[in-house]
């Protein structure tokens, strides 16, 4: 039954004066915390483009020291599945 106090007292309507005084709240609530959201989405942007950099440097690390590696040694073909894995002797 407690609940349906609680309830009764949240949905009640408030007045038109009421209402005014919240919405001037609000506002003002607003405009206080526009130039920290400014700053935020500042701080954001430069984090985002300082992540990029990074991403793009380690990119060109990569070609270039795979441009610089000596060419990869020739790989065996892999026996066929039918052998033993023995070799003939040759004399």
């Amino acid at each position: 039954m407690s609940q349906k106090t609680n309830n009764a007292e949240v949905e009640k309507e408030a007045t038109p004066e009421e209402l005014a005084e919240m919405r001037v709240k609000m506002v003002a609530y607003y405009e206080e915390e526009i130039p920290l959201l400014k700053q935020q989405a500042e701080y954001e942007r430069l984090l985002a483009e300082i992540e990029e950099s990074r991403a793009k440097r380690i990119s060109f690390n990569m070609r270039i020291a795979q441009m610089l590696a000596p060419p990869a040694p020739p790989q065996e073909p892999e026996p066929d599945s039918n052998s033993t894995g023995r070799k003939l002797k040759t004399s």
